[in-house]
């Protein structure tokens, strides 16, 4: 990918596609930076140690919602040979590698390093000067991100490019489709069920809550997918909640005391009404401030996850 390296034409071309696709020209520009941070992801001699997930995989990946995201969200491949220092070494250099072309900003409640993992805060030269033009790279080894699939991602250029047939300029600025693992949908499903719960004990449960509602939206268009339902319907979906659960007990001390709950005693099991009533104003705000496509009623979105959780009483 390399349209970014002469702006006027990557100007014209962001507005085009824009116009075209009929997406806010903010969406479309980020979206052609995060792809560029998975491009250089796929070109690096980190490729296949490295899983791309989160709610951003599902879009870029899976093509499954209409949100925008900031964040790109990656897992290193267990390797039990590693140590300590090995696996920090490899998380910073993988951050190192895919953000060459972007300005690191030091944010207070973002940037974070530590041995097994590493947030971090980026700007890249906008074309808009009221742009949020700022993308959030996320890399952890907390656990192994496994099953994954190899999947081909592209950026909203690339798709209006297509759609104008113009694929000799897809060609000349290297703008198609490239491989890169990522997490399977079913076990993304499973990842945000779990971390809903968990932030449930929270002291302050909602306000808890609140700070992950994206993953609410996510959830609903992960059991309307044919193969997702089919999982969530199987004996073994329950069986991976309960040990994705205990695992998370084991890696994970906030919020504190949750390790010794059991899981009816989350208020997501017990109270999830009275959570949604307080929460679901900030639901149809946020969302439909993130989607460039409408967003499903707050109502399908309670019943999606009132579903979910009768699947793992």
């Amino acid at each position: 990918m390399i349209l970014h390296n002469n702006r006027e034409l990557f100007s014209q071309t962001l507005r085009a596609a824009s116009q075209h696709l009929n997406i806010l020209l903010d969406f479309v520009e980020k979206d052609y930076w995060i792809t560029l941070i998975l491009n250089r992801l796929a070109l690096s001699c980190y490729a296949d140690k490295t899983v791309f997930k989160g709610g951003t995989s599902l879009s870029k990946g899976y093509g499954m919602i209409a949100r925008f995201s900031e964040d790109v969200d990656l897992a290193i491949l267990h390797a039990p040979d590693r140590t300590k220092s090995e696996i920090k070494t490899i998380i910073r250099q993988v951050e190192k590698e895919i953000t060459k072309e972007f300005d690191e900003v030091m944010e207070a409640g973002i940037t974070s390093k530590g041995s097994r993992f590493r947030k971090s805060s980026f700007k890249y030269p906008s074309h808009e000067k009221k742009n949020n033009n700022r993308v959030i790279v996320e890399i952890n080894s907390f656990g192994n991100p496994y099953p994954y699939k190899t999947l081909f991602i592209n950026s909203f250029v690339y798709d209006f490019l297509v759609h104008t047939t113009n694929h000799a300029f897809i060609e000349k600025y290297q703008l198609g489709p490239f491989p890169v693992n990522v997490l399977t949908k079913e076990q993304t499903l499973l990842e945000k069920l779990v971390s809903l719960i968990r932030f449930s004990y929270a002291q302050d449960s909602w306000r808890s809550i609140s700070g992950k509602i994206r993953y609410f939206y996510d959830l609903y268009y992960l059991v309307k997918d044919i193969e997702c339902n089919r999982f969530i319907e199987s004996k073994s979906f329950k069986d991976k909640f309960e040990r994705l659960y205990e695992h998370g007990k084991e890696l994970f001390d906030e919020p504190q005391g949750w390790r010794d709950k059991k899981l009816v005693e989350s208020p997501m099991m017990n109270d999830f009404d009275s959570i949604w009533s307080k929460i679901k104003s900030q639901y149809k705000t946020e969302l439909s401030a993130l989607a460039y496509r409408p967003i499903p009623n707050e109502k399908l979105v309670r019943k999606a996850f009132h579903y979910l959780t009768e699947k793992i009483l």
